[in-house]
């Protein structure tokens, strides 16, 4: 049997492809009920092996870990009865979800080689947290848009979901106008696509159009869950909107609403980068009685060993604003491992750490030197160009002082 884009599934049960095909599809658009449909695929063929890694997948995005894993053991067990095709998802997904994003990235594109149409296989490249994003690498946005226009030619003409993602590849590589314009047609064709909202977001943001977002947002965001995946980092874009137009009370109140109360239900990796980062947004505008204890607790529950460097930057926010020298130091260290290891974003992140620490200690000047090193190479740190702003934002508030 094939799926819509023409890639093999074994599997005798058309039931269970139709469950698949919705839950791929859910998945991609970051709507609820993905989850739902593959344990539905597998309870119609117990032997599906994708639908089996599918849901390994979605659970390590929610930071289910000890879900994730019997998951993915059931999908690399079944996967030697399946075609090639099913076999390289299954590993390259195993890489994904095993957080081994060097390996992830060289198999995906080896196996998008051979299965162009491949979507499943596609998605984990793609985001502000993809595997480009996250590869370390000064060129990814480049390398994503060159990617996803060599593939556009193996999809149905106007695909929605491809057509977001490169109105997204075109965005974050400076080419606003033309990106914001693909978004925008591609939501008018697939409304129910919760990434694309988010493309959107960045669409406005670079346009310098903050007003346009929220006119957006207020219209589409009813019809999403306050449950499902992209609602709080949709929320964090609004406040940063509000911001962005002065409005500081109404990007508090909601920050101290939506945003914080999403922090204790959504996946653990966005709430890192999205809490932190609005709350230090909040205090370089000199709001104080910020809930930082709340982050801090969250740090603690989620990410005691730490995490990647574009996780340790905020991991860092959190122990600059209370003052732990200690916490700064852990996070340098597992830094500096990682840079070890070769991991080309780990050192901005360590020039974030010493200019946090320089910061505390009073020393301004070193603490700019600091932020100059980080800042020219932060896009090795991965996110996105609107979250990656906080650094020019902090090393410019820092140096008011020094200038008065």
């Amino acid at each position: 049997m094939q799926d819509p884009l023409g890639n093999i599934v074994t599997t005798a049960s058309i039931d269970a492809l139709r469950l698949l095909d919705q839950a791929i599809d859910l998945h991609a658009r970051a709507w609820p009920g993905a989850l739902q449909a593959a344990e539905e695929a597998t309870r119609e063929d117990p032997e599906l092996a994708i639908g089996h890694a599918l849901q390994a997948l979605i659970h390590a995005t929610w930071g289910r870990r000890e879900a994730a894993a019997p998951a993915m053991h059931s999908a690399l067990e079944l996967a030697g009865r399946t075609s090639e095709r099913e076999r390289s998802l299954v590993e390259l997904l195993h890489h994904v979800v095993r957080g081994r994003t060097h390996a992830a990235l060289a198999w995906m594109l080896a196996h998008l080689h051979g299965h162009p149409a491949d979507m499943l296989a596609l998605a984990p490249g793609m985001g502000a947290y993809g595997l480009f994003a996250f590869s370390g690498r000064a060129d990814h946005n480049e390398l994503r848009l060159a990617l996803l226009d060599e593939l556009e030619p193996h999809y149905p003409r106007q695909h929605p979901w491809l057509l977001a993602y490169r109105g997204w590849t075109r965005i974050e590589a400076g080419v606003v106008d033309e990106g914001l314009a693909m978004a925008l047609a591609a939501i008018k064709l697939q409304p129910e696509n919760a990434h694309n909202a988010h493309i959107i977001a960045h669409g406005f943001h670079e346009a310098g159009r903050p007003s346009g977002y929220l006119d957006f947002i207020d219209r589409w965001m009813p019809g999403y869950s306050d449950e499902a995946l992209m609602w709080g980092h949709l929320q964090w874009h609004a406040a940063l909107a509000e911001l962005d137009l002065d409005q500081q009370d109404a990007a508090l109140r909601r920050c101290l609403g939506a945003i914080m109360s999403y922090l204790t239900r959504g996946s653990p990796f966005m709430g890192l980068a999205d809490a932190p980062a609005i709350l230090w947004r909040l205090a370089l505008r000199s709001q104080r009685e910020l809930p930082w204890a709340e982050v801090a607790a969250h740090v603690r529950r989620h990410f005691p060993n730490g995490t990647n460097p574009f996780g340790e930057l905020h991991i860092c926010m959190v122990a600059a604003v209370r003052r732990d020298s200690e916490g700064l130091a852990a996070s340098r260290a597992r830094l500096e491992r990682l840079a070890g290891e070769g991991h080309l974003g780990a050192s901005p992140a360590i020039e974030w750490s010493l200019a946090l620490e320089a910061l505390i200690e009073g020393n301004v000047l070193a603490a700019d030197v600091h932020f100059a090193a980080c800042e020219a190479n932060a896009i090795r740190l991965g996110g996105s160009n609107a979250q990656r702003s906080i650094i020019a934002a902090t090393r410019r508030a820092a140096l008011v002082p020094a200038s008065t």
